[in-house]
């Protein structure tokens, strides 16, 4: 039983499926509660997993013949410097450097926002950046100073739902959100919305250049060999991605 799901995330300005994120997903349904708590109360589970996620997350990447992307979390909080990160992956996965390279910035990598924090551990986020897509998660529900991501290679921003949810009916959150957009492309970083359920909300997102979306409006987290059935020529992903919500 595949212990991963990946719920997909759509360019706003194609309405195509750009990329992926890669979801915990045990016995095929999401985490309960005290499967949470263990999660983040248990560092070498924790651990773990993320490194679980990273051999899935290249795999599939291996096979995919397409710019599609997909996205692993990882928590600041346990992995330090990082230094034994790649140790059981590279036993996991047939000569890892190579396979790094080969998928490169296709591999995203999330960190929460208040997980970046740290010398050693924006030193390791820094080195991944070297080859992979750092982007930062769940932005506004963090408390970490703003100088914290500045030290921080990234080329993403994720918007959590608490801000996304009914932003087309709050002038408060919009012009923070709006914001926000123009401060992250004025230093090339592409926001993605989270939480997205609503065409108004999507309307307005697309307003304002938010640059992707992820949420319910469009899909939940599927199984790997239904989301390979998005990762087609373009002009074949829109029409995927409808029989997989009609289906669903």
């Amino acid at each position: 039983m595949e212990i991963f799901h990946i719920q997909p995330i759509v360019d706003l300005v194609t309405g195509r499926v750009c990329g992926g994120e890669v979801l915990w997903r045990p016995g095929d349904s999401p985490p309960s509660p005290e499967e949470l708590e263990a999660l983040e109360e248990d560092p070498s589970f924790n651990i773990a997993l993320t490194q679980d996620s990273f051999v899935f997350a290249l795999r599939l990447l291996d096979r995919l013949q397409s710019n599609v992307w997909l996205s692993v979390n990882l928590s600041s909080r346990y992995i330090g410097s990082g230094k034994m990160f790649f140790r059981p992956i590279s036993r996991a996965v047939a000569d890892l450097d190579t396979l790094r390279r080969k998928v490169g910035k296709r591999l995203v990598v999330e960190v929460a926002e208040k997980g970046v924090a740290g010398t050693s551990e924006s030193q390791f986020l820094n080195e991944l950046a070297l080859l992979h897509t750092i982007a930062v998660d769940d932005f506004g529900t963090g408390d970490a100073p703003l100088a914290n991501m500045l030290s921080l290679t990234f080329q993403k921003v994720k918007v959590d739902r608490s801000v996304i949810s009914g932003i087309d009916a709050d002038s408060y959150r919009q012009r923070f959100l709006e914001w926000l957009v123009a401060g992250c492309h004025a230093i090339g970083v592409d926001v993605c919305a989270e939480g997205v359920e609503t065409e108004s909300e999507v309307a307005y997102l697309r307003r304002i250049g938010v640059n992707q979306g992820q949420g319910w409006l469009w899909s939940k987290a599927v199984p790997a060999e239904q989301f390979e059935t998005l990762a087609v020529p373009a002009d074949l992903i829109t029409q995927s991605l409808g029989r997989l919500l009609n289906a669903s």
